[in-house]
C-alpha cells in the first residue's frame, strides 16, 4: 500500500567562510560547552508533524565548509522519494544557510513537484551584517528570486529584529522578491536556537 502521508523536506543551516584562517578564527570564538545540549526547534518539528507526514532530513555535505553545488548534488538526491501524487502535500522549510541554499536552487532550478507551503527562517542573502562567516557561493541571484513564486504555493518567511547572527535586512530583501510571501516579524527569537517554534507549526496546519 502506497503511503499516503504529506511530506517534509528540512534543510538546516551550516557556515562557509573564505579560507581556512577565517574558519579557524570562528571555532576560536565559538562557544563551547559539553554541557549544553542543545534542543532544536526542527526536531520538535518532524515529530510535531510525524502524525500526518513523513520527514526528510538530509545530513548536507561539510556543514562547517559548506559548498552550494555539493549540496544541491546531495539535495537532488531526495527527488526518487518525492510522490508525485498531486493529493500527498509537499512542504519544505530552510533554516539560516539552509534558506539561502533553497532561495537559490529554487531560483534557478525546477523541482519534480510544485511546493505547497515554503518556509524560510532567518534567511541569510548577502554578506553584510554576517558575524564570522560569510554566504559563499550560496548567495542567490535577486533578479531571478521571483521565479520561486511559480513552484510555491505559499511561502512563509520569518525572522527575528535581535538576530545576532543574520540582520534581519536579509529577509527583508528576498521579501521584497517575493510578493506573495508572508513576513513573520519576532522581536526577541535571536537566530531561532529554541526547542520549540508553535507559529510555524501552526501555519502549516493552517494551510494544509
Amino acid at each position: 500500500m502506497q503511503n499516503s502521508k504529506h511530506q517534509a523536506i528540512f534543510i538546516r543551516g551550516g557556515e562557509t567562510f573564505d579560507n581556512d584562517k577565517q574558519f579557524y578564527e570562528y571555532l576560536r570564538k565559538k562557544e563551547y560547552t559539553p554541557y549544553k545540549n542543545v534542543r532544536r526547534w526542527t526536531d520538535w518539528l518532524e515529530w510535531s508533524l510525524s502524525e500526518h507526514f513523513d520527514s526528510f532530513t538530509p545530513l548536507m555535505p561539510n556543514k562547517q565548509g559548506a559548498d552550494y553545488n555539493a549540496w544541491k548534488i546531495w539535495f537532488e538526491k531526495l527527488f526518487e522519494f518525492i510522490n508525485p501524487n498531486p493529493s500527498i502535500k509537499l512542504i519544505i522549510i530552510g533554516q539560516s544557510l539552509g534558506a539561502s541554499f533553497l532561495v537559490r536552487y529554487l531560483s534557478e532550478n525546477k523541482m519534480p513537484k510544485q511546493i505547497d507551503q515554503l518556509h524560510l527562517v532567518s534567511i541569510m542573502c548577502q554578506d553584510n551584517g554576517l558575524i564570522g562567516e560569510k554566504i559563499g557561493n550560496f548567495k542567490p541571484d535577486l533578479n531571478k528570486v521571483p521565479k520561486i513564486e511559480k513552484q510555491a504555493k505559499k511561502i512563509f518567511i520569518y525572522h527575528s529584529k535581535d538576530d545576532n547572527l543574520v540582520p534581519i535586512e536579509h529577509s527583508l530583501i528576498v521579501k521584497e522578491h517575493l510578493e506573495k510571501s508572508v513576513f513573520f516579524k519576532f522581536e526577541n527569537r535571536g537566530h531561532f536556537a529554541q526547542p520549540a517554534f508553535m507559529e510555524i507549526l501552526e501555519t502549516i496546519n493552517k494551510n494544509l
